[in-house]
């Protein structure tokens, strides 16, 4: 089964249950396949919502039957580097600072860091130290938010589990 038609019945089902298919990819071997599973929700995401949604895509995975043989699931939050892989990421970042790899056709591969200014059309829009980059979408290879933004705060949780009496 194509990754494209697998992610489309993800998100649909991951949609149901009120979180968003962040990114889904499939890495290992043919034989040893491995279905990560990137989600996200208004408010975050925990452990327990993790173990949720693996019990949900699981029953579609045993459904649909995409790998024959045998498969490992791995559903997590998106994490402090959280991917962008549609357009309306990067919209809802905007403003925020990320790290993006393209290929160039002229110069082949290239990476920047700067603040997203505006995606319209499938055109990214990405403003760095040496000026403002305009890339397309389909030239994307990878795209992260970077920077603090996004970083879980350490202290907060650490002062929360001193108060549930646990170091």
């Amino acid at each position: 089964m194509d990754n494209r038609v697998l992610e489309e019945i993800v998100a649909r089902e991951l949609e149901a249950l009120g979180y968003e298919c962040v990114k889904l990819e499939v890495v290992g071997s043919p034989k040893n396949p491995i279905v990560r599973l990137y989600i996200d929700r208004p408010g975050g995401v925990s452990i327990k919502h993790c173990a949720q949604v693996s019990r949900a895509i699981g029953l579609v995975l045993e459904e649909t039957d995409p790998f024959p043989g045998r498969y490992l699931l791995e559903v997590s939050s998106p994490g402090n580097n959280r991917p962008l892989t549609r357009e309306e990421h990067f919209v809802r970042f905007n403003g925020r600072e990320a790290r993006v790899q393209y290929i160039d056709a002229d110069a082949g591969k290239k990476t920047y860091t700067g603040y997203i200014r505006s995606c319209i059309n499938g055109l990214l829009e990405l403003d760095t130290e040496d000026g403002v980059h305009h890339i397309k979408l389909s030239d994307i290879l990878s795209a992260n938010l970077h920077g603090q933004e996004y970083k879980i705060d350490k202290k907060r949780k650490k002062s929360r589990r001193k108060k549930d009496g646990r170091k």
